[in-house]
């Protein structure tokens, strides 16, 4: 039984019961099986969003927060509260990465013109496709790349840990922001992002050894 979880949530106005039952009863049933052969276990939950408390409520949400890769329906991010005082869904998107730098975000849509990698259709029913085979096809290869990308940065601020060429109080700045610490002001997502290429650097060349 694998000792180490990752946090899966999904976040929808109306949860959706076919993508629902094949988090529950399929993906997160079976570890995640890393290159070293380590298995790591997977946690499922789900967030309601409501549209009255607006995005706040998602950021402020205990669940979200503990997340390693959310998915979220697209059209949440619709800029239907605009003028509300409440965020617009681009002004989340910006403020949710803003606040959880290395959270990844899964966009689940019914749109066909939005695109990109981690971008996936909303099963639809048509065609006679099956709801389990088509996201075994389509959206697992999607979760097992963000998983093996927050893995990865978790291995690299182990190795920031073990660091002795980089100031404490930089090393506790960028640990508290790679889990989700909003406190790290002082230190910008850029100086976060030359810190992680370094680190990635180094992995690199050990692992060419």
């Amino acid at each position: 039984m694998p000792e180490k979880k990752i946090n899966i949530v999904y976040i929808d106005d109306i949860s959706d019961e076919i993508l629902s039952r094949y988090m529950t009863q399929s993906y997160c049933t079976t570890p995640f099986c890393r290159s070293n052969k380590t298995q790591i276990g997977k946690n499922y939950k789900e967030v309601p969003f409501c549209g009255a408390e607006g995005y706040e409520a998602l950021l402020k949400d205990p669940i979200v927060k503990a997340a390693n890769v959310i998915l979220i329906d697209n059209h949440l991010f619709e800029e239907r509260t605009v003028g509300t005082g409440r965020f617009s869904g681009k002004q989340f998107k910006i403020i949710f990465r803003k606040i959880f730098p290395y959270v990844e975000v899964i966009i689940i849509t019914q749109d066909e013109t939005l695109s990109g990698e981690n971008v996936i259709r909303k099963f639809s029913g048509r065609h006679g496709e099956d709801g389990n085979q088509y996201y075994e096809e389509h959206l697992a290869p999607c979760l097992d790349r963000a998983i093996e990308e927050v893995l990865d940065f978790e291995d690299l601020a182990d190795d920031l840990i073990q660091s002795t060429d980089v100031e404490k109080i930089l090393i506790d700045k960028v640990l508290n922001s790679l889990q989700g610490d909003d406190s790290y002001d002082a230190l910008s997502k850029s100086d976060i992002d030359e810190l992680i290429c370094s680190f990635r650097e180094i992995k690199d060349a050990y692992g060419h050894k």
